[in-house]
């Protein structure tokens, strides 16, 4: 067989390895950010769902201030509730549409919300008659019904959120396997690559390379007068030259995995972690607590007013404050700190030393002062703080989760103050709130 011929075969056979690793190295990245879109899709129900029980909440909220005052400013939570609630149920409608064991929760829970939204609507009917109905009204709602309706409702979307959680936990991992066959991959990628690397630099050298360079060599000794040797001959820039584009390939290949794996934790808006993989830090950090006995803090912040903003202006408007807000908490912190996204206007601090809390809060409230410049008005910038400290408080991630969420919404309760810590005394305030609903 001719060297041409040899040469042409060797060529077509790299062209049909490289071109049939390209086609499963681009099947398997889409398969890729197919997982990352369902890790995605699971968080953003989870929030619906959160939001949705927010936003009934609101509606009691403001039928109750209503009632107990007749102060019609409380009316506008309860029609922006009922509004919003409608909203976001839609959104889990569309979103759960694939998944029938759900969308019969969620038409469980349609049926609970209107009869909710019934009795909410006829006791300040008869609040606004103004003739004598309003004892009425009060007896309507001391009947417990929208207590009913509500405790039903709880219980339904529990069952939802824990499961879109097992959904969450099974796509989280799919997506992680995925990114170990990309791993186990790259390791075959390498081996092959390397191989067929010195097959070709052996093909060429032996076929081509060699006997030019021994002609060349050969003619160069000749003209000297000099005896030509075989071993004079070396060559090492052609088998550089392939292990070079590899490691090219490679890279590419490494940096497209690393892109997944940061949008699969990171919040896109902000680019602070978020809620995916907060579980997994704070277990960490009572890991540690463990170890070393260090205590460590939890920080729940609530963006004030949040809903009124992104209602005036616009919710470009609403992104632009979250992430100024973003900004300066991360300007706030200690390097070994952590700052979440949990979506919307909520955010969370993880502290690893709970002896700079006090420290980390001033430098908070501190950096917040300045007003964020929005569509050319000053827009200042208020937080609600709940902390909450391991062991003291509680060796849970998800109890100390949950007792820092309660502590901000008493800071948001208490109009003196930007912070509270959390005190066992809140747990009853909370269920008591709870029970009225």
């Amino acid at each position: 067989m001719s060297i041409r011929l040899r040469l042409v075969l060797f060529i077509s056979f790299l062209f049909i390895t490289a071109v049939g690793n390209a086609l499963f190295t681009f099947q398997l990245e889409k398969y890729g950010e197919e997982k990352l879109e369902w890790v995605n899709h699971t968080n953003k129900v989870i929030l619906e769902t959160k939001e949705f029980l927010s936003n009934i909440k609101d509606t009691e909220t403001g039928q109750r201030g209503y009632l107990l005052t007749e102060d019609t400013s409380y009316l506008e939570p309860y029609h922006a509730g009922i509004i919003a609630a409608v909203v976001h149920f839609d959104n889990l409608i569309k979103l759960t549409s694939d998944n029938p064991l759900q969308q019969k929760r969620l038409n469980e829970i349609k049926k609970f919300m209107h009869l909710k939204f019934d009795e909410l609507k006829e006791t300040i009917r008869l609040k606004e008659k103004q003739n004598g109905e309003g004892d009425k009204a009060l007896g309507l709602m001391k009947q417990n019904k929208g207590k009913h309706y509500m405790d039903n409702i709880r219980v339904l979307l529990k069952e939802f959120s824990n499961t879109e959680m097992i959904l969450l936990e099974q796509r989280k991992g799919d997506f992680r396997a995925h990114r170990a066959s990309i791993t186990t991959v790259i390791i075959i990628e390498v081996m092959f690559f390397i191989f067929l690397a010195l097959m070709t630099i052996s093909f060429l050298n032996k076929n081509l390379f060699h006997p030019l360079k021994l002609l060349l060599l050969s003619t160069h000794k000749m003209e000297a007068g000099e005896k030509v040797h075989i071993a004079d001959i070396t060559s090492n820039d052609e088998m550089g030259y392939l292990l070079s584009s590899f490691f090219k390939m490679q890279e590419k290949v490494h940096n497209r995995t690393e892109k997944l794996d940061y949008k699969a934790h990171h919040d896109e808006l902000t680019g602070l972690k978020n809620r995916v993989k907060m579980h997994h830090e704070i277990e960490e950090a009572i890991d540690e607590l463990k170890k070393f006995k260090i205590k460590f803090a939890v920080m729940f912040i609530d963006l004030n007013k949040f809903k009124q903003l992104n209602d005036t202006l616009g919710h470009d408007a609403g992104d632009v404050m979250l992430k100024e807000t973003a900004n300066r908490l991360k300007e706030s912190v200690h390097s070994d700190d952590t700052v979440f996204r949990l979506g919307g206007d909520e955010f969370l601090v993880l502290i690893k030393n709970d002896l700079e809390v006090q420290n980390i809060v001033s430098t908070i409230l501190e950096e917040i002062k300045p007003p964020v410049m929005i569509q050319g008005q000053p827009i200042a910038i208020s937080l609600s703080i709940g902390i909450a400290i391991s062991p003291d408080d509680t060796e849970s991630s998800d109890e100390i989760l949950k007792y820092s969420d309660i502590a901000m919404y008493e800071a948001k309760r208490d109009e003196t103050c930007d912070y509270k810590y959390f005190n066992k005394s809140m747990l009853k305030r909370s269920s008591d709130f709870v029970n009225k609903g």
